[in-house]
């Protein structure tokens, strides 16, 4: 019995021998767990630094600018002639057959049409009108030495070969009627008539241009009512630019604002014109008015000929106290990020206008203000940020020499 008691006591030591093995080992490994939990914190705490962002800044200032109003539009000529033959004949010339891009200069003979037969007829005219005054001057200087002698010496300028110079000067009523019995009023007029039809037979360029024409051939007949050719002004030409109504509101039109005209093919030539005249009826499909730039180009440039597709660039209104800056540094909301105390900060602008690629804003931000000009991704206002210009010249200072840097 004894022995039994005996046996029972150690089980029972061995079994809180185990119950407590285990629950020490699940104490010390709590401890453990902690500890080292405890550890990984402190760790952790020691290594982490806020990330400091280095960025591009610029510095903003603020004066005066002129606004720049940008279009589009294709060059088409001041002027267009469409000319009709007003007689007819054989074509005795025509200036390279009046093929179509045929060039002439101001003056220069274009066609010329056989009119020997209107010439003589004129001549004939005028030998009538001879005969007339020849036939009043003895009648003159016998009632009016002063008179005849003004006739006398208007007989002497006449030339049968060169147009008729105009009549003297008439006041005295019997002079008049005079002059009708001798039916000078109609011999004389009926020469001037004479020399306009011979006139209509050669046709010489009002202004420099490009002909365009189905072509008239040498020994050909035209006919009167025949169209001839169109000529255009390859000089003074002008672009009609549609431009919305917020934007014609941009421009100066008093001071006739000069513009910038150049072409996709070749930006680097360019031309300047102005604007002289717009139209007052709104366009009801895009809601835009036509400006149109009127420009000379007398250098007969090939990338301003008309036809031409250009863009425009039209000097706008000077407005003051206001800065141009990247159009992306400002927001939906109007706002733009700075640079204070060496951390991001954002302040509200006021936007004027949009001008391309850059936007136009008062001055409304703090003096010597310094804008972030780099995108950023999640910006959080209050972060450490550094400039691009301070890290380069701690670079210089490490290198023993200073370098400038000018920021974007």
């Amino acid at each position: 019995m004894l022995n039994g008691m005996k046996s029972r006591l150690a089980g029972k030591k061995q079994t809180i021998v185990k119950i407590g093995s285990v629950v020490l080992i699940i104490a010390v490994g709590f401890l453990g767990m902690n500890l080292l939990s405890s550890t990984d914190k402190h760790s952790n705490a020691a290594e982490f630094k806020p990330e400091v962002r280095t960025v591009n800044t610029q510095t903003v200032t603020f004066g005066y600018l002129f606004l720049e109003i940008e279009g589009n539009g294709v060059i088409e000529s001041q002027q267009t002639l469409n000319i009709i033959s007003e007689a007819n004949g054989v074509v005795l010339y025509a200036k390279n057959n009046l093929k179509d891009g045929t060039f002439v200069e101001r003056g220069e003979l274009i066609i010329d049409i056989d009119s020997r037969e209107v010439e003589n007829n004129l001549y004939s005219s005028r030998s009538a009108f001879l005969n007339a005054v020849v036939s009043i001057l003895p009648e003159l200087k016998v009632e009016n030495e002063q008179t005849y002698k003004k006739w006398y010496g208007y007989f002497e300028s006449i030339d049968i070969h060169k147009n008729l110079p105009p009549l003297p000067e008439i006041n005295d009523s019997q002079e008049k009627i005079k002059l009708s019995t001798h039916d000078i009023y109609n011999k004389y007029y009926s020469v001037k008539n004479h020399e306009i039809l011979l006139s209509k037979y050669k046709i010489t360029a009002p202004f420099s241009g490009f002909i365009k024409s189905n072509g008239v051939i040498e020994n050909s007949y035209v006919a009167k009512g025949q169209h001839l050719f169109s000529l255009s002004d390859a000089g003074n030409l002008e672009i009609s630019v549609p431009l919305l109504v917020e934007e014609i509101n941009l421009i100066n039109f008093s001071s006739i604002p000069t513009v910038k005209i150049y072409s996709d093919k070749n930006a680097k030539d360019f031309i300047y014109g102005k604007v002289l005249r717009r139209e007052t009826n709104l366009d009801r499909n895009s809601q835009t008015l036509n400006v149109y730039v009127s420009f000379n180009n007398g250098s007969l440039n090939s990338y301003f000929f008309p036809g031409n597709y250009v863009n425009v660039k039209i000097r706008g209104m000077k407005l003051q106290n206001v800065a141009s800056v990247p159009r992306y540094l400002v927001d939906n909301e109007g706002y733009i990020f700075t640079m204070e105390e060496d951390k991001l900060a954002k302040q509200k602008v006021e936007l004027v206008t949009i001008q391309g690629s850059k936007a136009i804003i008062r001055n409304t931000l703090p003096e010597n203000s310094v804008l972030v000009t780099t995108i950023l991704q999640k910006p959080l206002v209050g972060m450490e940020i550094k400039s691009t210009d301070k890290v380069i010249e701690s670079e210089g200072e490490k290198n023993g020499t200073i370098e400038l840097s000018t920021s974007d």
